[in-house]
């Protein structure tokens, strides 16, 4: 007996729930495994992780960390069953649970749309489909920033770097809503992917359409959950990937329409997903099948010290998937099996695209953020051990 390992869902009726099975995939596909398996066998050298020390919080939930503020001095979490944005100061202790989602007056929207986020020393920035709302540290509301547009996204990954300042006056976010054909569950090739924010003008501008060379810049079409971007900015621009394509795109921040260089990451057996005939797709459904989360992934961009850090996958074959799915029905168990054969690897980027592993100890998963002093902050694998506190771990590139 095979797996069908396949959810379809009405289009208008169950969007909390395809957000919860987003939240399932997210918890069971962390940033975590060791060894080199797919990465270039170009090798020349190999970096290091070292723990300098630890953040401990007394606290018991799903905690996702967020960000840390320009100073080094406060840190931001999410609850990810609760939606509550928890402020912890540098020493662990809990300073204020904020909740601003739901009906509430100064909602920002049914969901977070990113990963809450400093704007600077001394306000929180929060991305919903209300748009950018600005909070002090007490919650209170010191500005919104409302779109011109219906930012409604039909698939979140509750933790994703799609939201993220330049400057404390100019953010760039994934939303979608702007294009006609760019809301559904399949992704659109024509219109632009992200909107750059200015909080000066309070302006949104929709940027970045398809690249030219992406290979989802075709007739066919793809889901979205296989086309995902992820995001990182430096001083210099920012550097772009899409989920299942081996290559990162860097735009200068004075042209984000075009990207003004191109990396073809060197991954050994990367997995593609097909496109399809959009005549071929009811897209009034949401669906998705396992299979889609099992080939090969850009996961995360990591900016520290002058270097670009990937975490990548190089995904199942149609007959590795079938082997570990066989027979199986459960949605959990499926992602559970398809997250331990495809582990994720950390690398540095050269210029040429070769892959330098990065060695991460086991009991270490997804690099949450970086510090203005070039410390990398890791959270723990879960899977290690189970823990009635919860520990962000500092740590240096060597």
């Amino acid at each position: 007996m095979k797996s069908s390992g396949k959810l379809v869902l009405d289009n208008q009726k169950n969007y909390i729930l395809l957000l919860i099975g987003a939240l399932i995939i997210l918890m069971t596909m962390a940033c975590s495994g060791n060894g080199n398996k797919g990465l270039s066998e170009n090798e020349i050298e190999s970096y290091q992780i070292e723990i300098l020390d630890s953040l401990v919080v007394d606290y018991l939930g799903m905690l996702s960390w967020s960000h840390i503020s320009p100073d080094g001095q406060k840190f931001l979490a999410l609850d990810l069953q609760k939606s509550d944005i928890i402020l912890i100061e540098k020493e662990g202790k809990i300073i204020e649970i904020l909740n601003k989602s739901g009906d509430q007056p100064e909602s920002i929207g049914p969901n977070l749309m990113g990963r809450p986020q400093f704007r600077n020393d001394t306000e929180i920035a929060l991305l919903g489909t209300k748009g950018l709302f600005l909070f002090d540290f007490k919650g209170n509301l010191k500005q919104q920033f409302k779109p011109d547009f219906d930012p409604i996204m039909n698939f979140i990954i509750l933790n994703a770097d799609v939201f993220q300042f330049r400057d404390p006056n100019f953010a760039i976010a994934l939303m979608a809503g702007r294009n006609t054909e760019g809301s559904g569950f399949y992704e659109s090739t024509v219109g632009t992917k992200f909107e750059a924010i200015d909080l000066n003008s309070r302006k949104y501008s929709g940027i970045i359409p398809f690249p030219d060379n992406s290979r989802f810049k075709v007739s066919e079409i793809f889901p979205v959950t296989n086309t995902v971007p992820v995001l990182r900015t430096n001083k210099e621009g920012l550097y772009i990937a899409f989920k299942n394509e081996p290559r990162i795109f860097f735009y200068n921040w004075e042209n984000l329409n075009k990207p003004s260089k191109e990396i073809q990451l060197q991954i050994d057996n990367f997995q593609l997903i097909k496109g399809k005939d959009p005549k071929s797709v009811n897209q009034n459904m949401i669906s998705f099948d396992t299979r889609e989360f099992a080939y090969g992934a850009i996961n995360q961009l990591i900016w520290v010290d002058g270097q670009l850090l990937v975490n990548c996958s190089s995904g199942l074959s149609d007959e590795e998937y079938e082997r570990i799915t066989n027979g199986i029905s459960d949605f959990q168990e499926i992602f559970n099996l398809i997250s331990e054969k495809n582990q994720s690897q950390w690398a540095v980027v050269s210029e040429d695209g070769n892959l330098i592993p990065v060695e991460i100890p086991n009991n270490l998963a997804r690099i949450e953020f970086v510090d203005k002093e070039g410390n990398l902050w890791i959270s723990p694998n879960r899977n290690e051990m189970e823990r009635d506190y919860e520990v962000l771990f500092k740590a240096r590139l060597r």
